[in-house]
């Protein structure tokens, strides 16, 4: 037996709905009137003009509202929805049409911003275009307004112009004093944070002008909060505050190695990473918000490292009878040092600020005797002139004498010294037969690194690399980071020292290091443009670092190992023998610190 079913699809098209909606608002288009509701199994499909819309994020849940939001000029256009259903047996489908237009309100013109400060008296003018001239009049005088959080608000200016109480109350709006024809402008007296915002002046209802009213507060003194003095360390006695230090000091050191060696090993090298960083600790005493934030950045500080100056305090004690190390101000009379830091710099720094003279010369020749003196006369002269509005001059000086625990045997004549380019030059040595050291080779730093033991728990590192090649001392250069040195110091330790032959060149070499770029590079640009030093002065000025230099000296001489420095802001081989008679590095490293004293580049020894 054969059944035959008949489908019949009723078809109909519902009259259109015109829709006028303002710009920048909402609606909701529904597709389902309460007739159509006895369909089943129904399905909406929307487009506009006549383009299927498939995105789902403004059609509502099941399809039968479409929500249209921000309604903008180009959204005007005809929307239609079908929707499909059973109505009994019968299969409908409905067409509803909208055609939307978007109506656009009276422009208001924005005449400018007016900016003002607390406590002033401010103008808002308001002129009627000359195409109004026909519609206005003195008799038809315009209404201002001010928007307060979406609703307008109707003022009353009144006429004068000066402060007026009425009843207690007091009018600070007023119309001005002679206005032209069609010139409405009112005056704010005495005008107030809450006095910002937005105005309206509507003129005979056909132009609206608008003012924005910006008010700032009187400015706060360069210094406001910053006065106070460098918190007190919480928790001295915490031993984990030496570890956060050291470890700072090591990546710091090598981080200012990785920015002065250059992108060629071309030139010798000799500085001293801890009186770099004892310089800018000092200086980080005196320095607050921004300039405080980027100091602790370049010395690789945790942030608000409030114990950073009693710990340089614990190492510069601890390591007394290794090195030596003094830091000073000297500063303009004219301005005044904060009483605070005046303490301070006695308790962390052992420091009393000294006052600079009017005679030039005269304080050349004070900073550099004091300089002099505390480098054992290594460093005798680290300024060449201190111009006459130098505002202060931080200094650091460290000062280094490391005896060999093991003697080098009295040897006059010279030995060959290989450099990159294979030429050979002659120079002295210092020779030993039977030298007790600890050798070895490091993987990391791919160089053999030779430890020389010196006096008061202090080293002299070698690093030399596999072959006399510069590749192969960039290689060394580009491995040399805070974790492979730290690990380098740790795995020497463990290794047991044993007799070799060893060769080292005599060397004498002094450099001085502008600190301009390094500084720059560190990140401290705020020293350069008007730094926040209001720990050191409390007093409003502006300011900026001038000048930034570092001298350092070093010598290997039968003796050990000396070295000296000042700041101003101003490897295991399978024979035992050890020569350094190609470019190296050399790290003078300090047990009691953890860190480098002095890092070196031997390329030429000459």
């Amino acid at each position: 037996m054969y059944r035959a079913f008949l489908l019949l699809l009723l078809e109909l098209s519902l009259s259109s709905c015109d829709v006028t909606v303002p710009r920048n608002s909402n609606i909701s288009l529904h597709c389902l009137t309460d007739n159509d509701s006895s369909l089943v199994d129904v399905k909406f499909t929307w487009s506009y003009n006549s383009t299927p819309i498939l995105s789902q994020d403004n059609i509502g849940r099941e399809g039968k509202i479409l929500h249209l939001t921000n309604i903008k000029l180009s959204d005007e256009g005809e929307y239609k929805c079908v929707l499909e259903g059973w109505k009994g047996e019968n299969y409908v489908r409905l067409r509803r049409t909208f055609k939307m237009r978007v109506e656009v309100p009276p422009p208001l013109q924005k005449l400018q911003i007016i900016k003002s400060t607390v406590g002033d008296n401010v103008r808002l003018p308001c002129q009627a275009q000359k195409s109004s001239s026909s519609e206005t009049n003195e008799t038809a005088p315009a209404v201002w307004k001010r928007d307060i959080k979406g609703e307008t608000v109707l003022l009353n200016p009144k006429k004068g112009i000066n402060q007026e109480e009425d009843n207690m109350t007091v009018h600070r709006v007023f119309w001005d004093d002679n206005p032209n024809e069609q010139d409405w402008t009112i005056k704010i007296s005495q005008v107030t944070k809450e006095d910002a915002g937005t105005y309206l002046c509507v003129i005979n209802t056909s132009e609206t002008l608008l003012v924005d009213l910006e008010v700032e507060a009187h400015p706060l003194p360069r210094c406001h909060n910053y006065t106070s003095p460098w918190e007190t360390c919480e928790d001295p006695d915490n031993r984990s505050w030496k570890s956060t230090l050291k470890e700072s000091l090591t990546e710091f050191s090598t981080t200012l190695y990785f920015h002065l060696k250059g992108s060629k090993p071309s030139t010798n090298l000799i500085f001293s990473p801890i009186s770099i960083a004892a310089a800018l600790s000092y200086l980080l005493l005196g320095a607050r918000g921004e300039t405080r934030k980027q100091l602790q950045d370049a010395l690789r500080l945790p942030y608000d490292f409030s114990c950073v100056h009693s710990e340089m305090k614990k190492l510069k004690q601890a390591s007394k009878h290794t090195l030596g190390m003094a830091s000073t101000i000297f500063y303009s009379p004219e301005h005044r040092l904060a009483e605070s830091f005046i303490s301070q710099s006695s308790e962390f720094y052992d420091a009393k600020p000294q006052k600079l003279t009017n005679d030039s010369d005269h304080n050349v020749n004070l900073i550099n005797k004091w300089v002099a003196e505390k480098t054992n006369n290594k460093i005798t002269e680290l300024v060449d002139e201190v111009d006459p509005f130098t505002l202060f001059v931080l200094l650091n000086a460290v000062y280094f004498n490391g005896k060999w625990k093991m003697v080098f045997e009295s040897m006059n004549k010279k030995e060959e010294f290989t450099m990159f380019s294979g030429e050979v030059v002659n120079v002295e040595t210092l020779y030993s037969s039977k030298y007790k050291l600890v050798m070895s080779y490091n993987k990391n730093l791919k160089a053999e690194v030779g430890k020389f033991p010196l006096t008061d728990k202090s080293s002299l590192f070698i690093l030399i690399p596999s072959t006399v090649s510069e590749k192969s001392f960039l290689l060394m250069e580009k491995n040399m980071n805070a974790t492979n040195i730290a690990e380098m110091v740790s795995e020497m330790s463990k290794v047991t020292a044993q007799t070799a032959e060893v060769m080292l060149p005599k060397i004498k070499l002094a450099m001085t290091t502008p600190l301009e770029k390094l500084l720059k590079k560190l990140g401290l640009s705020d020293l350069f443009n008007s730094p926040n030093l209001c720990g050191m002065f409390p007093e409003e000025s502006d300011w900026f670092i001038s000048d930034a230099r570092h001298r350092a000296f070093l010598s290997l001489t039968e003796k050990g190992v000396e070295a000296a420095a000042a700041t101003s802001i101003s490897l295991s081989r399978s024979f035992p023998s050890f020569t350094a008679m190609q470019p190296f590095v050399l790290i003078v490293w300090s047990d009691e610190i953890g860190a480098p004293l002095f890092i070196g580049r031997i390329v030429n020894p000459l």
